[in-house]
């Protein structure tokens, strides 16, 4: 979109704000960065070029997303980025939340939503203006026009949308709605999935989970913009991913019933993405299922301490977890993906029997019945192929999950009630991707 005409409003608007207090301005801090001599990393939501050129000379403003999807410029004027691409734009608007910053230099025009909201006689701030982040404005805007915001909130489009898809969507209109619509499908199956009967979260935990994504979004959005280097911006990315996690547990969540939940969800964004093309629909579950090893991890080293793991034990399962991100992170294809979770599986298992060490028998039957040739594996996967409702991959998952759970109280003999809690949660969770 060219935004040239809206720059004689700029400067009426400009002139006009002279008389008012600069003080009183709410401001935005962004940098915009060369996104053309960024380095790819396939895959991962790390904003790779924070370290890259910032582009100087570029014109800056603030814009409103109307209910068509259009902007609506609010800053009081323009401004030009400097020689590292800093700037500050400001505006008299207030109280406003997801304004967008444009910038423009010649042919090119890079966007980023405005997570945090702009008060008067503040500055927020906006992450690094650049491929990914004009994908991810461009998303915003269909939301908004498409009237979805309802079910799919920006920090959603945040946690989701990758450098890959981004690359694959940016400007695209009917890949955008493909991707909305698969992020539409998750969200109404991780509301299922809470108002399920097993896990009964409330519409106040809810409320509270979801003021704390905000937060955490707002966090992430300013951690990018101190970010020097990539290393910096993937360390955010995985505060910011714990921040998720975190919202849930700040709500009485636990984090293996956020992990579970997470899992139902995250089948039915995948079985949506598998509709699109081949590469983008192998980007998407690239992304999703880094996100279900970290949340795993996070699950299960808990989980084993509650077993009783020694130090020793503690750290192999550490180690595994690192494994498998390094695994789902180097993967050119699903199957490998799936040898990664195969992989971890059998490590998690191997402690679980060094953990219980007098259930080991036990342990072997158990994981048996789980991914025998007529084991509860191939159940559930026949119940949750491309295709099925929402309602039938929540129902399928709840019934693995609670499968597991008698048949773990039936055999662990022995094992106290904590041992035998932990031990469920560790094959659910030790299984749920294999």
């Amino acid at each position: 979109m060219n935004y040239k005409f809206f720059y004689s409003t700029i400067l009426i608007l400009g002139l006009i704000s002279c008389t008012n207090d600069p003080q009183g301005a709410s401001k935005v801090s962004g940098r915009v960065t060369d996104s053309s001599s960024a380095s790819n990393v396939s895959s991962q939501k790390v904003r790779s070029n924070v370290s890259s050129a910032g582009v100087e000379g570029a014109t800056v403003i603030m814009a409103e997303v109307q209910a068509d999807g259009s902007l609506k410029t609010v800053s009081t004027q323009s401004v030009q980025t400097d020689v590292n691409g800093n700037f500050v734009v400001e505006t008299n608007t207030s109280n406003a939340k997801n304004l967008v910053v444009v910038a423009t230099k010649g042919s090119s025009e890079w966007q980023s939503v405005v997570s945090a909201e702009v008060k008067s006689g503040t500055t927020v701030y906006a992450q690094p203006l650049n491929s990914e982040s004009t994908a991810e404005a461009e998303v915003y805007a269909r939301l908004i026009a498409t009237g979805k915001t309802n079910v799919v909130s920006q920090a959603d489009v945040q946690l989701y949308l990758n450098s890959d898809i981004a690359a694959q969507i940016k400007g695209n209109v009917s890949l955008k709605d493909q991707f909305i619509s698969s992020l539409e499908i998750r969200s109404q199956a991780s509301s299922q999935a809470c108002s399920n009967s097993n896990y009964g979260i409330t519409s106040s935990q809810i409320q509270t989970i979801t003021d704390a994504k905000v937060q955490a979004q707002v966090s992430y959005e300013t951690a990018l913009y101190n970010s020097s280097d990539s290393i910096s911006a993937v360390v955010a990315f995985v505060n910011y991913q714990k921040g998720i996690v975190s919202a849930y547990t700040s709500a009485n969540v636990n984090v293996e019933t956020y992990a579970k939940i997470s899992k139902i969800s995250s089948k039915a964004y995948l079985n949506a993405s598998a509709s699109m093309s081949s590469q983008l629909s192998f980007s998407c579950a690239k992304s999703e299922y880094m996100r279900d090893a970290l949340i795993i991890q996070q699950a299960m080293e808990a989980k084993f301490q509650s077993a009783g793991a020694t130090s020793l034990q503690s750290s192999a399962v550490v180690v595994a977890g690192a494994s498998l991100s390094t695994s789902v992170k180097s993967s050119v294809n699903i199957g490998q993906i799936a040898n990664a979770f195969a992989q971890y599986h059998s490590s998690i298992v191997d402690q679980l029997k060094l953990t219980l060490n007098t259930q080991v028998t036990a342990c072997n039957s158990i994981d048996a019945s789980i991914n025998g040739f007529v084991g509860m594996k191939v159940t559930l996967n026949a119940a949750i192929g491309v295709g099925v409702s929402t309602n039938a991959i929540v129902d399928a998952y709840v019934s693995f999950y609670n499968s597991i759970k008698i048949l773990v109280q039936a055999s662990l003999s022995g094992a106290s009630s904590s041992q035998i809690s932990a031990a469920t949660d560790i094959l659910i969770l030790a299984n749920i991707n294999s």
